[in-house]
């Protein structure tokens, strides 16, 4: 075989990417090829070694608003240029089962936008694959039963390794009726990757909140991949979720006090707060105070004037919303208020925190 080293690197909050990114490394070695996996974070990702060599490079990710997550275009994009370096892209989707139905996700843009990130940057890419796991938005619902989760999963190793081993082979995985699949959503849903990766991200990002059974044991600051959390400075700390959140649920999922909510009574509000129409009432405001407006389209006046009012109203919202949090009565109502609260939270079943932490050095 020509190709003898290769390096993956993955995006994880749950473990499904993870595990993938597993399955490939163990494939890889039994077929002679060494392979190195590496967990992008904040730091590995700003911290990328230019001298790496290698014949294949895998990047493994999940899937965020029917796109690839923001730190992942990020990483790809300051991606060393290389000349014949092979390449392979696969994003995970929110697979289903219900009774004896699977149901597949959508990945839409997400793997298509890194594959032609990595071929301006002069890889080769040979394939790309969404793959189905167990569906882990838990903002949205709750978990599937163990027994479904791994059912999923384990209809989902065999087409991976089968995947890979195409990729070893030096075939190319382009012209399927998966991809065909994801292409024609890739295009309908467009408009709502555009809008997610713009401003649904952010949104997402204030939703999470700590309940009273938070102890401050910081474990939700140590293990998130973009340091978006930190705990306030207080006599009793609360973490507090920054904009560069990306919504991986790891801190939810790996909680050891499940302690950590994604506030639904709270998201009800905070859209009905971030959407006011502020612009019909300041438009013709500052065009009575500046004239010179009125030369301007007024549509992009008002959609620069609604932008603004967008993160400024999120971002006094949520530090307003932490304060109150501190109040007993009001964490409880936030608390038994949403879903999270009630329901069966997922992670991959046989993935655990300190398991990312091991692939987090690029000297490794």
């Amino acid at each position: 075989m020509s190709n003898k080293n290769s390096i993956i690197y993955f995006m994880s909050g749950t473990g499904n990417s993870y595990r993938v990114s597993e399955w490939i490394k163990e494939n890889n070695e039994n077929n002679g090829i060494k392979t190195k996996i590496i967990s992008i974070t904040k730091k590995t990702s700003n911290n990328i070694d230019k001298d790496i060599k290698y014949d294949f490079l895998g990047i493994v990710m999940p899937t965020h608003g029917f796109t690839a997550p923001w730190l992942m275009i990020k990483f790809v994009t300051n991606l060393p240029r290389v000349k014949q370096t092979k390449a392979f892209v696969i994003a995970t989707r929110a697979g289903g089962k219900f009774g004896k139905v699977y149901t597949p996700g959508i990945c839409g843009t997400a793997t298509f936008i890194i594959s032609i990130i990595l071929a301006v940057k002069g890889y080769i890419v040979k394939g790309v694959k969404s793959v189905d796991m167990p569906s882990n938005w838990m903002s949205l619902h709750p978990s599937f039963s163990l027994t479904a989760s791994k059912a999923i999963i384990n209809r989902t190793k065999p087409k991976v390794i089968n995947f890979a081993n195409k990729i070893i082979a030096n075939k190319r995985v382009w012209i399927t009726l998966n991809n065909l699949y994801e292409l024609i959503f890739s295009i309908v849903l467009f408009p709502i990757s555009v809008a997610y990766i713009c401003l649904g991200r952010f949104f997402l990002a204030k939703l999470f909140f700590a309940n009273e059974k938070c102890n401050a044991c910081g474990i939700c600051v140590t293990n998130c991949p973009v340091n978006a959390i930190k705990l306030s400075k207080r006599k009793k700390p609360y973490p507090f979720w920054k904009y560069n959140c990306e919504s991986c649920m790891r801190c939810m999922c790996f909680c050891p006090q499940n302690a950590i909510e994604a506030g639904h009574s709270w998201g009800v509000i905070l859209y009905f707060i971030t959407m006011v129409p502020v612009s019909i009432y300041l438009l013709s405001w500052l065009i009575n105070i500046f004239p010179v407006l009125e030369v301007f389209d007024n549509k992009l006046i008002s959609g620069i004037i609604n932008i603004i009012y967008y993160f400024m109203s999120l971002f006094i919202s949520y530090y307003l919303f932490n304060l109150l949090l501190r109040i007993p009565i009001i964490n409880k109502l936030f608390t038994y208020t949403t879903f999270t609260h009630y329901y069966k939270l997922y992670r991959e079943p046989d993935t655990k925190v300190s398991d990312f932490k091991k692939y987090c050095n690029l000297n490794n």
